[in-house]
């Protein structure tokens, strides 16, 4: 929970431009009983936006399950939402009731929903649409009243253009689309993180801290990454920078950068041997930093032109440290991963 003297929704840290944003938005579709699809990298807080939007909800006092879909296939799906009837499967040595039964006039939070096969996919737009499934085995069909809430940290529109997502399951979850930013557009946020992070540490029994805070130079490094890992990688490190230090001022010689990231960038700078350009290792940076570069990061960085940003990329995309995303306007460069 956030402490007494920051600003907080629903247990949620902001006060970014981008953060009210998503509030208004959340305060705007939560009473309105339609599916709703929460969007965002990994690491943002999809979770917490998904409990703000029960608690504003109009049904936050009935019950709510989550299913992550990770993994799920079709019969495993419809088994696990809709229940299955006696000798429906080997196993099967009774009737069970399915998890939408269970909640009837409530809630089901859908977590990883990019995940579900195109075949999955098909038997939950029928649920979505008429709010009806059929148990495994069973003759007929079973109608219950359930609110879904689905997140997902996949791209759906590339999913729809592979054929791995079906357009019409995808319209289906278009009602109420809430977009949790990226750290990275919202970097006015991390001080009131970091205070949030101290509070906890120096609360939590047994740990034996007194941190006071951290310097303005550990702060600015802090502040100056992009986090690919959002939230959640911010908390890792600065967290470990605080146990580190236990007493005192956090400075820069605690602050350290995952391993995984640190790892992937110098892989790729040797792949590329010593002839990188400043405008490729600028490149190769913001890569391993956010996830992924584009040519316009390059020309604002590096005070470089369009064209000489472009080379710059295929340079590195020839060369393998980079694979190419997209297209046109959309086009980024993501780190190729190492090989062994």
């Amino acid at each position: 929970m956030a402490g007494p003297d920051l600003p907080s929704f629903h247990g949620i840290i902001g006060r970014s431009a981008a953060m009210q944003a998503l509030f208004d938005e959340v305060e705007r579709f939560a009473p309105v009983d339609v599916p709703i699809l929460i969007r965002g990298e990994s690491g943002t807080g999809k979770e917490l936006v998904e409990k703000a939007v029960q608690r504003l909800s109009d049904r936050r006092a009935r019950p709510f399950e989550t299913l992550n879909c990770a993994d799920l296939t079709r019969d495993l799906l419809r088994s696990e939402l809709f229940g299955h009837e006696r000798g429906a499967f080997t196993g099967a040595v009774g009737r069970t009731a399915g998890l939408v039964t269970r909640l009837h006039g409530g809630t089901l939070f859908m977590d990883e929903i990019g995940e579900l096969p195109s075949d999955a996919q098909g038997m939950l737009l029928r649920f979505l649409q008429e709010g009806e499934g059929r148990p495994v085995g069973a003759a007929q069909s079973i109608t219950v009243d359930v609110r879904v809430i689905a997140a997902t940290h996949q791209d759906l529109e590339a999913g729809v253009e592979r054929g791995t997502f079906r357009e019409d399951f995808y319209y289906r979850l278009w009602w109420a689309v809430l977009e949790v930013p990226p750290l990275r557009d919202r970097r006015e946020d991390i001080a009131l993180l970091v205070e949030h992070f101290r509070g906890e540490v120096n609360e939590r029994a047994g740990l034996g801290l007194a941190i006071e805070g951290v310097d303005r130079d550990a702060m600015a490094i802090l502040e100056g990454d992009d986090w690919p890992g959002n939230v959640r990688e911010l908390e890792a490190v600065v967290k470990r920078a605080m146990v580190r230090r236990r007493v005192g001022w956090v400075t820069p010689e605690d602050v350290v950068l995952p391993r995984l990231r640190r790892d992937r960038l110098a892989r790729a700078m040797r792949a590329l041997g010593i002839n990188v350009t400043a405008a490729q290792e600028q490149a190769l940076r913001l890569a391993a930093s956010r996830g992924d570069v584009r040519r316009g990061d390059l020309v604002a960085r590096c005070g470089i032109s369009p064209e000489a940003a472009r080379r710059a990329l295929l340079g590195l995309e020839r060369a393998g440290a980079v694979r190419r995303e997209g297209s046109g306007r959309g086009t980024r460069y993501v780190l190729v991963p190492p090989t062994s």
